[in-house]
């Protein structure tokens, strides 16, 4: 091996124009002085020459001068060993050698890193009544699916169009995780199922909003855009016909409104929070005629501290833990999230989510946190046939009054 390494090397020393380099070798012989002489007829420059005893010598010679002292070796008889080689050169043709197995972990390191640049993992977490298929075909119809370059889409928007284009999908939350792409879908709650009652008449708001857009069937209208209505207020009468020849119908419609949800939630500006620090004292002690007779009292040099009693057994036992204070300012983010997932956990599958208003207010030592959530709904309601039934009494009652 040592035979092929020097024979690389002399080849190398041509292309390096004979670039320094040092061989450590061990010589053999028992002419170590005609040796000697003869690599100094020669002018070969022998550094660190050592004897290790009367036939055995250490020395350095540069490379260029290698095969000088074989010939040297063959004339005196003598045996020689390479110790140790010094040198760029010798460094170069390690790398040399080493070249392929650089070049494939090279490889390697690109492939993977290629590779970690596509979706390869696609996760879908959903609820009760939305099968992760769906979201898979419209993940697919946007052209996401497994080997997809991650920079090819926007997560964002991902979760806006599953949302548009699935009404029964109310929040959406997307994630890339490595190689993975996971989607979280929260459903539309169904509202109770009510027992039907045989209505007729006029329609009614349900509930306070704004009018935005109204579609009649059947009735005369009584709002019109932009007016702010009440929950009871008329919308759709359950009239029609000229002044003086109206007549009675069946009001039909539908009148969508902006409608509000507010939550409201006051928090403290700081907690203090107690942390164990793991430092604990112990004292022992024995009880005699109701007081404490203690064995080992232990100095309790800490300024916070919880005190646990053991006395099941006949030597009682106080622990006291370290406790360290400190104040943890509130997180107003965490609060308003909490108050959002409340209201829109509520909404009607049906109700369409505008805007969430987040507000904070400062009150002394609190903070008041409110979240108004602006949504669209269609807030029509038909009126019962007894409430219309009452109100035209309610009416004759007057005008006979």
């Amino acid at each position: 091996m040592e035979v092929l390494m020097l024979l690389d090397t002399r080849k190398m020393s041509k292309d390096l124009n004979y670039k320094k380099g040092l061989l450590v070798v061990e010589i053999e012989t028992v002419n170590l002085e005609k040796l000697i002489n003869f690599l100094w007829r020669k002018d070969v420059k022998v550094r660190n020459l050592k004897r290790n005893s009367l036939t055995n010598c250490t020395m350095e010679i540069e490379f260029i001068d290698y095969e000088v002292l074989l010939e040297g070796v063959k004339k005196t008889n003598s045996k020689l060993k390479v110790l140790n080689r010094k040198g760029i050169m010798f460094k170069i043709l390690k790398l040399k050698r080493r070249r392929t197995l650089l070049v494939t972990v090279l490889i390697f390191v690109g492939v993977l890193y290629y590779l970690s640049s596509f979706i390869w993992k696609i996760e879908v977490v959903t609820e009760s009544y939305i099968a992760p298929f769906e979201i898979r075909e419209l993940l697919k119809s946007y052209g996401i699916e497994k080997g997809t370059y991650k920079n090819s889409f926007d997560v964002h928007r991902v979760e806006e169009r599953i949302i548009d284009d699935n009404d029964e999908v109310m929040w959406v939350k997307a994630r890339i995780d490595g190689s993975k792409l996971k989607v979280e879908v929260i459903e539309r709650q169904a509202p109770p199922k009510i027992k039907e009652e045989k209505l007729t008449g006029n329609i009614v708001a349900k509930r306070d909003g704004e009018v935005q857009r109204i579609f009649s069937q059947g009735g005369t209208v009584m709002v019109e855009r932009g007016k702010i209505v009440k929950k009871g207020d008329l919308l759709i009468k359950g009239e029609q016909g000229k002044e003086g020849k109206e007549y009675d119908v069946k009001a039909e419609g539908n009148v969508f409104a902006k409608t509000f949800y507010e939550q409201k939630k006051e928090i403290p500006k700081s907690t203090v929070v107690r942390k164990k620090t793991g430092e604990k004292a112990r004292s022992y002690y024995i009880k005699i005629g109701g007081k404490k007779v203690y064995i080992k009292n232990a100095l309790n040099a800490f300024e916070n501290y919880d005190k646990i009693e053991n006395n099941k057994w006949f030597i009682g036992e106080e622990i006291y833990e370290e406790v360290l204070e400190e104040n943890v300012e509130a997180n107003t983010d965490m609060v308003i999230k909490e108050l959002s997932n409340n209201v829109l956990l509520n909404l009607d599958k049906f109700v369409k989510v505008l805007e969430v208003k987040p507000e904070i207010k400062d009150k002394g030592d609190n903070f008041l946190v409110t979240v108004l959530v602006i949504a669209e709904e269609d807030i029509s309601l038909e009126e019962a046939k007894s409430d219309i039934i009452e109100e035209n009494t309610e009416r004759k009652a007057e005008n006979n009054e």
